[in-house]
């Protein structure tokens, strides 16, 4: 489907910005298993992350097995990621995955709206900007 290309696309293009001397890894995903896209460290902390790249719109859509994913690993008292891109600005979005899929699972929604006042929310602007703010969330999760 159109959508797999865009987020082939969408990881190719993280990919070639990624500062030097990070580790990126895609997750292929066979089983559909609702394991993160990626697992990106460049300040040493893994940061797992799914990119959404919505076509149209500004809604993107959370699998059921997404959703337990990122409740898992927030349950383990870890974090992870959103990263969607925008489809008519080309702006990445960063959230925290635990608290999308709370909000997912408590409203019996699979449709996610991007904004910067959506449940979640951390930061808008660059990939550079993004891995920061995905770093210093882990980086006060884990000093508590």
């Amino acid at each position: 489907s159109s959508n797999k290309m865009k987020e082939k696309q969408f990881f190719l293009n993280i990919k070639k910005q990624l500062p030097p001397n990070t580790f990126i890894q895609k997750i292929e995903n066979k089983f559909n298993s609702g394991f993160t896209d990626v697992i990106i460290i460049n300040k040493k902390l893994p940061l797992f992350i799914e990119l959404k790249s919505p076509t149209k719109g500004n809604k993107f859509k959370v699998e059921l097995s997404q959703i337990s994913t990122h409740l898992r690993i927030q349950a383990n008292n870890y974090v992870s990621f959103f990263l969607v891109r925008h489809p008519s600005t080309s702006l990445l979005y960063l959230f925290e995955g635990g608290s999308v899929c709370k909000f997912c699972a408590s409203h019996d929604l699979c449709t996610f709206i991007l904004s910067t006042e959506a449940e979640g929310f951390l930061v808008r602007g660059s990939l550079t900007e993004c891995l920061a703010s995905a770093n210093q969330k882990i980086r006060t999760l884990l000093q508590k």
